[in-house]
């Protein structure tokens, strides 16, 4: 149930959306307990091991598994909420952005083909983004294919901090990349945190842990995203899923603190369903949405903001499909209290990135954005006055009153149709992909051009510190 709420002079919608009632959600809790404390987690890394056992878990050296005792696991849960609770605020959906999730292909929707993504591309996802008001952190849009494996993340980020204004990276590839990227991200004084991923049911990769302990040493932040997939690496059942997610998030969360000694503070993950006719990965079924809410009544209870992977579909074309996918995931799992969704500009579950795509859901999102910012309700918003005034069958569009509130009360969107048939007709009847695509080459023509953002010394610095990954991590 959705309602309108009062936040100062501005009408607000509020959050009232559920899925598990609290017993169910303390069914699961305690579950997930019990699961951590019997089953517990492979952490192939012998660091790892006796830092999470100084941290209270009982450790199998043999089997590189922990287990986490219930009452230590319920120790840092408390912490948690003694730290987040009092900033977490889950009654009042805020606005959301877009983020970007580095693909392996580039989808061209005009010719309806797929190649793997350039170096080139990476840059002209660097200029697109600069016109994108939804999505402030500039990722690489894909892995450049014409780059040496050992250091695609490298140059991605060198190219980043070169010539985005916006702050951006990739996924890190190898303990021995991550230590030039920390370098490059230091000359500039910003950090670069990693996440620390599972791979599920309930383990970590030995490598994952190996770049995690690189960015511990250098006083840089993990964080944690989980993507258990419900029918494959976890149970068909979408409470058996959420169990497991619950299981990995806080599995995951205490990984963090045993490794850092940070308290984490956010209930992220990737969770979804398969299809289990495709055996694919599903972004866009009806389960997105319900696990979208079981996520936001999760991180309630434990006191914390929470994400989930919504706002995404399966559909390969920008058609009704994306749109009605997208739209019911994320406004489900928004609603009922998660404050981010997944990474924009996907093609499908993750079948490649499109520039087209992401300038269509930095539009959808700035809509969205719209309905939760509210209207105010004051005495000249309510205009009686003016309604008193202009009376019965009056008109009201040549009003200051209409001059003055416009641009507050109405969403002007720049790519979607608000146009009659004729008006459509007269400007060529162009389609949203059309519109879309002109928008993209308008605004990044000349990006190979593209001047750099840092100055010449930081410039010529990151240069070096890739240069030098390049011969010693290519050889």
């Amino acid at each position: 149930m959705l309602i309108a709420g009062r936040i100062g002079n501005m009408s607000r919608v509020k959050c009232q959306l559920t899925v598990l009632t609290e017993e169910e959600i303390e069914l699961i809790h305690n579950k997930t307990l019990r699961i951590l404390e019997n089953v517990g987690l492979r952490v192939p890394n012998e660091k790892c091991l006796e830092l999470c056992e100084k941290a209270g878990a009982v450790v199998d050296r043999q089997a590189s598994i922990i287990r986490i005792p219930s009452k230590v696991m319920e120790q840092l849960l408390y912490a948690i909420r003694s730290t987040y609770a009092p900033e977490a605020n889950t009654e009042v959906p805020p606005k959301i952005t877009g983020s970007i999730s580095t693909q392996v292909f580039v989808v061209d929707y005009k010719t309806k083909s797929r190649r793997y993504g350039l170096l080139d591309d990476v840059m002209k996802g660097i200029a697109l983004v600069e016109h994108l008001n939804n999505i402030p952190f500039c990722n690489a849009v894909t892995i450049p294919s014409d780059v040496h494996h050992a250091i695609t993340d490298v140059v991605s980020y060198q190219k980043i901090y070169q010539y985005s204004t916006k702050p951006g990276g990739t996924y890190i590839l190898s303990a021995e990349s991550a230590r030039y990227i920390i370098e490059m991200s230091k000359v500039l004084g910003k950090s670069v945190g990693y996440l620390l991923e599972t791979v599920s049911p309930l383990q970590f990769r030995k490598e994952s842990l190996e770049m995690a302990l690189v960015f511990v040493e250098q006083g840089q932040p993990l964080g944690i995203a989980p993507m258990v997939m419900g029918g494959a690496t976890g149970p068909v059942t979408l409470a058996g899923t959420v169990t497991l997610m619950n299981a990995e998030v806080l599995g995951s969360m205490f990984m963090v603190y045993a490794l850092s000694g940070q308290v984490p503070g956010f209930y992220g993950h990737g969770t979804h369903s398969m299809d289990l006719r495709t055996m694919l990965c599903s972004f866009g079924s009806p389960n997105q949405a319900l696990l979208g809410i079981a996520s936001a009544q999760m991180a309630k209870f434990y006191g914390i903001n929470g994400g989930s992977n919504s706002g995404l579909t399966d559909a390969l074309l920008p058609d009704f499909q994306a749109g009605f996918e997208k739209a019911l995931s994320a406004v489900m799992s928004c609603m009922a209290g998660t404050v981010s969704v997944g990474a924009q500009g996907i093609v499908g579950a993750d079948q490649g990135f499109s520039f087209e795509q992401l300038v269509i859901d930095n539009e959808w999102i700035d809509a969205y954005n719209y309905v939760v910012d509210g209207f105010d309700v004051n005495e000249d918003t309510i205009a009686a006055d003016l309604i008193e005034r202009i009376g019965i069958g009056g008109n009201f569009v040549g009003e200051d009153h209409t001059v003055q509130y416009m641009r507050k009360s109405y969403w002007f969107s720049k790519l979607f149709n608000r146009n009659s048939w004729d008006g459509f007709i007269r400007e060529g009847s162009k389609a949203l992909l059309d519109k879309t695509h002109e928008f993209v080459e308008d605004v990044t023509a000349g990006y190979r051009e593209r001047l750099p953002v840092i100055d010449s010394s930081k410039f010529e610095e990151i240069e070096y510190i890739a240069e030098r990954a390049k011969k010693e991590l290519c050889e």
